[in-house]
């Protein structure tokens, strides 16, 4: 496979919703949650993001505490932790003073039920006025908006969406090595519903078959020999 990031649709939007949030408006808010089924490239666009506009990307954990998540922030903000957990968030802060970045929690479903973690996160929100973007699944804006508090300050949702035929299409040719066939391409978009992850899964397979012929456009017969 090619070392391709493909700009689809969606990774659009996500740029998109990312820019409006990056202002230096007082009093409005700085929040973007990205939302959407398994399997869709959120959490890949947010790692390209991150890497070509030097974002701090933190994945959250299940076992997180809210001392070990600042730490972490910490770390990825490029200083060494404090041991006194309210010097570490004193830390966030002048970081954050000094060479504001926008900071990406990926996964935020898994703090659904940990309170003080997400009051933590609107806490460095509201103080550095940085913006801030959660990474969840496709009901995270449902969990997230018990916290009256927190989910007013998104401004931006951003919802990741399976590609269509023409989307899949160009997703193959972006990333693959091998030729397909037009009925090969409707197979894959079909079989995938437009998921990235089986789209990726199915171009893996039709390359490992290309090596002994590959000059030959992959069909739908030597994908599907069964």
């Amino acid at each position: 496979m090619k070392n391709n990031f493909v700009m689809t649709k969606s990774v659009l939007n996500f740029h998109g919703g990312i820019s409006n949030i990056n202002h230096k408006l007082k009093g409005v808010e700085r929040m973007l949650l990205a939302t959407g089924e398994p399997g869709l490239g959120k959490t890949e666009a947010a790692i390209h993001f991150a890497a070509q506009n030097g974002a701090v990307m933190i994945r959250t954990l299940q076992l997180m505490t809210g001392p070990w998540l600042l730490r972490e922030v910490v770390k990825e903000l490029g200083a060494a932790p404090e041991r006194r957990i309210s010097d570490v968030f004193d830390q966030i802060i002048d970081l954050q003073k000094t060479k504001p970045k926008t900071i990406i929690f990926d996964e935020i479903d898994r703090f659904a039920e940990k309170t003080e973690i997400l009051e933590t996160i609107r806490d460095i929100h509201d103080v550095c006025r940085c913006p801030i973007v959660f990474i969840g699944e496709e009901m995270a804006d449902k969990k997230l908006m018990r916290y009256r508090r927190l989910y007013r300050r998104i401004v931006e949702v951003i919802r990741f969406e399976k590609l269509d035929r023409e989307g899949v299409e160009q997703f193959v040719k972006k990333v693959s090595d091998v030729k397909f066939e037009n009925e090969a391409i409707d197979r894959i978009a079909g079989e995938t519903a437009g998921k990235i992850s089986e789209i990726i899964t199915l171009i893996h397979r039709a390359e490992a078959i290309s090596r002994t012929n590959p000059d030959k456009a992959i069909g739908v017969k030597e994908i599907w020999k069964g």
